[in-house]
């Protein structure tokens, strides 16, 4: 294979296009430094050949000073335009992974490429891989397929592995022996399904990438909000806790105990039921709260046992729906539960709220539109 790269470098650096071998990919390269190893410069390299600018090169070359020639660095930059990077990508990996052009690509980088491919990724998903984290240090440290192994039992298919790799970037860099099978055992021992957790993508992974005590600590402030751990809920509780101080859990809580005038044990079942809604702002549970008790008339009680409804975009869901709901019920067409239109599907709410009375109520489609679009539709206007 070195062979191969460096007769294919040959043919870039001598211009000669008849050969067969010559891939687009690596005529990216044809403008790779013909300066003689003496009078190599690293800097200049980065820039003409790698594609960093000079503000970049700098910084990049710290970690690069001990070469003299760019003959790995070549090796390096055709076997990942080979896999289908594109000169741009490989910039973006050589700023963040300047060591990357020392990699042995025969030693290194080829059998762990192979690896991989024995697992059944293709080369398009290798490259998503690389590029997930902007590096190529998965590929040049440590036993990249084995780690893959790892997680595809835990995500149970390749697929969803795929998935969770194009959000959580440090996936392949949390240290399995030491952080994760420990978290992991741990979380079976609190009776959680540790491949629902990971499946929270951008949210569960940190969890499991946590200090190990922390994690015991995040599992008792979630218990603490009652949520019991053989609930579904649990692991978003646990997805709570991990991005959202004590402190703010606290405030929102009492946000929503005023604007509601619920008792603790009220709320409770609020939270039990739906911990997402601890995400919100408290500006917008202020504000929601607010609208479904004043505006809509809607008792507490009522409210805590479908807390979903706090979930809810107010300006996009809440409002043109219950605008919708107050047309149809003057029209004494029918009367209905608030909660039921509030959490239909878009398409279910429109052909059996608006489609079904376009005919009695001609401008019934039109309010909607509006009122999902921030204004107040004239009809209902003072």
């Amino acid at each position: 294979m070195l062979r191969l790269q460096k007769q294919l470098l040959s043919l870039l650096r001598s211009g000669g296009c008849a050969s067969p071998l010559q891939s687009p990919h690596r005529l990216l390269y044809s403008t790779s430094s013909t300066t003689s190893a003496s009078a190599f410069s690293v800097d200049d390299y980065l820039v003409n050949t790698c594609g960093l600018t000079r503000e970049q090169a700098p910084r990049a070359s710290r970690l690069l000073s001990h070469l003299k020639s760019p003959s790995n660095p070549d090796a390096v930059l055709a076997f990942l335009s080979g896999l289908g990077l594109s000169r741009s990508d490989i910039a973006g990996i050589v700023a963040t992974d300047p060591q990357c052009l020392c990699s042995k690509v025969d030693r290194t980088l080829a059998p762990r490429v192979a690896a991989l491919r024995g697992l059944g990724l293709l080369d398009s998903e290798i490259v998503n891989i690389v590029l997930s984290s902007c590096s190529t240090m998965a590929l040049r440290t440590g036993d990249i397929a084995g780690r893959i192994e790892f997680w595809i039992a835990i995500f149970g298919s390749l697929d969803n592995f795929l998935r969770a790799s194009k959000t959580a970037n440090r996936i392949l860099s949390c240290r399995l022996d030491r952080v994760i099978k420990p978290n992991i055992a741990y979380l079976r021992q609190c009776g959680l399904d540790v491949s629902d957790v990971a499946k929270l993508g951008s949210n569960g992974l940190p969890l499991l990438g946590s200090n190990p005590e922390r994690l015991k600590e995040l599992v008792m402030r979630a218990d603490k909000l009652g949520v019991p751990r053989s609930s579904g809920q649990f692991k978003y509780a646990l997805s709570i806790v991990n991005f959202v101080s004590q402190e703010k859990i606290d405030s929102k809580r009492e946000v929503l105990k005023r604007a509601l005038g619920c008792t603790d044990e009220q709320l409770r079942i609020a939270v039990v039921k739906h911990s997402s809604l601890l995400r919100a702002s408290e500006d917008n549970l202020l504000a929601t709260a607010e609208f479904l008790t004043n505006e809509v008339g809607l008792e507490p009680e009522y409210i805590v046992h479908r807390p979903a409804l706090l979930g809810y975009s107010l300006k996009r869901r809440l409002l043109p729906r219950y605008l919708v709901m107050k047309v149809l019920q003057e029209k004494g067409i029918l009367r209905v539960d608030y909660f039921s239109m509030a959490a239909a599907t878009e398409k279910k709410f429109r052909s059996t709220y608006i489609d079904r009375h376009k005919e009695s109520i001609p401008g019934l489609a039109d309010v909607y539109a509006v009122a999902c679009s921030g204004e107040m539709p004239s009809q209902l206007r003072p």
